[in-house]
């Protein structure tokens, strides 16, 4: 970084030294890019192999209360602790309140699973756009905020805190808006927000968690790096096999993204801890 009229200025090494640093990030992030651009155009169905119809019975509403029910506790458990910790540290740290609130935000989702699960017609996502916009809208909160959360931890430039999280929560809804009420098709809403949105963030924040946990040597962030990671992959998961037919691997997805919440859970715990000593 050179000065230019008082002013700091990215030059080309500079550049050049940041990609070579972070090689591992860059790849990971075109690639997402290039599944984004596949996913939206090509739409992915899954096979499927005739072994069992999950739509049959309870199994369905069982599973999806199942899964639904420990999601939410899980969530709701990091949401409580972040605020706990927030509040018990001073209030002086703002980024545990703000993911704390923002996992409060993404707990709707899920607690949409238990009502279906228990036979709701109105807990049922794709009952109508209105109905996914209104417990899906919490995934934009989540996402601006723990990016926000996130940069104002690393990164000394106020204006880029809180730049880019308003560019996420603008692009965030105005997606939706576009894909659930202009397009009117949920699977090009969703592809176009997780490829473009939610999974380059979820990554962004388990790299640099690796980052910092490699660096400190801190036990913690490297469970939050493999939390976020686990994020990452099972929201990729998602697009070629949440459709009716092959929604039993759809639940091995889910199954491994409510894994990915207890490395999370752990890993702001023991960060706090170690931060302290």
């Amino acid at each position: 970084m050179r000065k230019k009229h008082g002013k700091e200025v990215l030059n080309v090494v500079d550049f050049k030294e940041t990609f070579s640093k972070n090689l591992f990030y860059f790849i990971g992030i075109i690639l997402i890019g290039i599944l984004c651009i596949l996913f939206l155009i090509l739409q992915p169905h899954a096979p499927a192999p005739e072994i069992l119809d999950p739509t049959k019975g309870n199994f369905y509403n069982l599973v999806t209360f199942g899964l639904g029910l420990d999601t939410t506790v899980l969530i709701l458990t990091i949401a409580s602790y972040l605020i706990y910790r927030w509040e018990v540290g001073g209030r002086s740290n703002t980024s545990l309140l703000i993911w704390g609130i923002c996992f409060f935000f993404y707990s709707i989702t899920f607690v949409a699973h238990i009502f279906r699960g228990l036979g709701f017609p109105l807990a049922n996502e794709n009952y109508s756009p209105f109905i996914f916009f209104l417990w899906r809208f919490g995934m934009i909160l989540w996402a601006a905020g723990s990016l926000y959360g996130i940069l104002r931890i690393f990164v000394e430039n106020k204006r880029i805190q809180i730049i880019l999280p308003m560019v996420v929560i603008g692009i965030g809804f105005a997606w939706f808006i576009y894909g659930l009420f202009i397009v009117a098709d949920i699977e090009f809403m969703m592809y176009g927000f997780l490829f473009t949105i939610w999974i380059p963030i979820c990554f962004s924040i388990s790299y640099i968690f690796f980052m910092y946990g490699r660096k400190s040597g801190y036990t913690g962030p490297k469970l939050l790096f493999l939390g976020y990671l686990g994020l990452t992959i099972t929201y990729m998961g998602w697009a070629p096999w949440h459709f009716a037919d092959v929604i039993y691997f759809y639940f091995v997805w889910y199954f491994l993204f409510l894994l990915s919440l207890v490395p999370i859970l752990i890993g702001f715990m023991l960060l706090s801890k170690e931060s302290e000593g």
